[in-house]
């Protein structure tokens, strides 16, 4: 029998630590000491009350992977598991469902997920990603901008999106960041500031591509009879679940991701949503490349494939709009490597716990978290939590 199970406790390291990592003054595991003890503190939860750890990370992305270095950081020496999880960009996201099988299933009641930033153990870490595709062919042309570039451009010739469209996405994102403690891009730009930086590779500005962050983030869940010991508010996942595509990218169209619809209409199937646009209060997408959220928008069926730019034009995934999406200002303003992956969950869950602070959407009870990964999203992974 499944058990119900959800979070119960949310944290992230330093507002200053959300900065370029080049100029971060702590390090991975002081980063990760940090968030986790603000997620037991928000879950009135100790060290003892943790029975598996979830470390999530990209290991050639952190140039060194010793898992068993992140005990000192929980502070529990060898007393409980800690298990590494590793799916590119959506590892995170793939923590929070790994956490939620296992209490589910009841092989743990608590558990605990973090991700610290993923690029401090490097000195550059944009030749890193630039490596990222196939290398007997494909890494002769798709380095890490065009990873966003390619489907950009082709979704412009399928959709009729705009530059001025790509940049009031981008602009609303900024304005939401700049109500976010833990957004590295928190300056608030407008379209026109959007529009007016360097050209980086069409159709992308420098200013609609993501940063490269430090800053860690996690998230503390538990199956219900122990979640209600901890909080009266738990969040809990109503539905989780992940897909994977071939690594080879050459076959296609490249213009929207067709993987993360069949991944939603999957869930969809499961929940009896017939209508997402209207079944969520909240929705935070993993957007690095900020033409990508109106693609997921299509995807996860807020509207008709084409359609993304009706959604950003008409106001209706603002923070005041019918679904608002990013009202932490995405990955667009935060790339901290897997933590940015987390991080759509834990502000998903602190939306529905009423404790997002000014970026909070009000009466939101339900929301959908997103994350995306690999070289052209070959991952995608979503996760609905419903208040209680």
């Amino acid at each position: 029998m499944t058990r119900k199970a959800g979070a119960i406790g949310v944290g992230y390291s330093d507002p200053e630590t959300f900065t370029d990592y080049r100029l971060s003054t702590m390090s991975k595991e002081e980063q990760a000491y940090a968030a986790i003890t603000a997620a037991l503190e928000h879950a009135d939860a100790d060290p003892d009350d943790i029975d598996v750890a979830l470390f999530c990370t990209v290991d050639g992305f952190e140039g060194t992977f010793r898992v068993e270095r992140t005990l000192e950081v929980l502070g529990m020496g060898n007393d409980i598991p800690v298990i590494s999880i590793n799916t590119g960009g959506t590892a995170g996201g793939s923590g929070v469902k790994v956490a939620y099988e296992y209490l589910a299933s009841g092989d743990y009641d608590t558990a605990l997920i973090y991700g610290s930033p993923s690029f401090d153990s490097v000195v550059e870490a944009q030749p890193v990603m630039n490596t990222n595709a196939d290398p007997l062919f494909e890494r002769n042309f798709v380095t890490a901008i065009q990873m966003g570039a390619l489907p950009s451009s082709g979704y412009m010739e399928i959709s009729g999106a705009t530059l001025e469209d790509f940049a009031k996405v981008a602009a609303q994102n900024y304005q939401n960041a700049a109500k976010n403690p833990y957004a590295h891009r928190n300056e608030g730009k407008t379209v026109e500031e959007v529009l007016d930086s360097p050209m980086v590779c069409w159709p992308l500005k420098r200013a609609m591509t993501c940063p490269v962050s430090s800053g860690a983030a996690a998230m503390v869940m538990a199956e219900e009879e122990t979640a209600y010991q901890h909080r009266d508010n738990p969040v809990w996942v109503d539905d989780i679940d992940s897909i994977s595509n071939t690594f080879e990218t050459g076959p296609r169209t490249m213009d929207w991701f067709p993987k993360l619809k069949i991944l939603a209409d999957r869930i969809y199937e499961r929940q009896e949503i017939d209508d997402p646009l209207e079944a969520f209060d909240v929705c935070e997408t993993f957007n690095p490349y900020i033409p990508f959220e109106l693609m997921e928008y299509e995807a996860m069926g807020f509207c008709e494939k084409g359609d993304g730019k009706y959604l950003i034009r008409d106001g209706v995934t603002a923070r005041d709009g019918k679904l608002p999406v990013n009202c932490s200002g995405g990955t667009l303003a935060t790339n901290s490597g897997i933590c940015a992956s987390l991080s759509r969950h834990t502000e998903v869950v602190l939306q529905l716990m009423g404790d997002a602070g000014e970026r909070q959407v009000d009466g939101a009870e339900r929301g959908l978290a997103h994350s995306w990964g690999a070289n052209l999203g070959q991952f995608q992974q979503m996760c609905i939590f419903s208040a209680d």
